[in-house]
């Protein structure tokens, strides 16, 4: 996940490896939830998650009830985000290289890992095309 400001400066990002993940979708929502949290906490700015799961997505903007395994997952991500002002996009696989980069390399890693103000070189260099300036109104 990756946490970047309005001028799309990254203020946070991490990575972890899932021991106990059924498929994609859950690491998904996982890394989705995580994201909010931490987000919600770092930041008093407006969130614009971005997501290139259109599964992931369809779930946690669907107003009907979740009866699906990631049902507690989909409450959570839910509830944070109605503790914020929040825009939700899909947007492409090739649109979010940046975050496809640090899933590949947590995964490589099998570990926990966290950057302030930073990610792992080879996440910064592509992070420069995929974090870019938003403006809310």
């Amino acid at each position: 996940m990756i946490l970047c400001n309005d001028r799309g400066e990254i203020i946070f990002s991490a990575c972890r490896a899932l021991y106990s993940c059924r498929e994609a979708l859950e690491a998904e929502l996982c890394a989705c939830m995580e994201g909010l949290s931490l987000a919600i906490q770092r930041s008093e700015l407006p969130i614009e998650l971005e997501l290139d799961a259109q599964v992931a997505m369809s779930m946690i903007i669907c107003e009907g009830t979740n009866r699906s395994v990631y049902a507690a997952l989909v409450k959570e991500i839910r509830h944070l985000l109605s503790l914020r002002r929040t825009c939700i996009t899909l947007v492409s696989r090739s649109q979010n290289k940046a975050s496809d980069s640090l899933a590949t390399f947590g995964r490589g890693q099998g570990r926990t890992m966290t950057w302030l103000g930073s990610g792992p070189p080879e996440t910064l260099v592509i992070s420069h095309d995929d974090c870019n300036p938003v403006t809310f109104e």
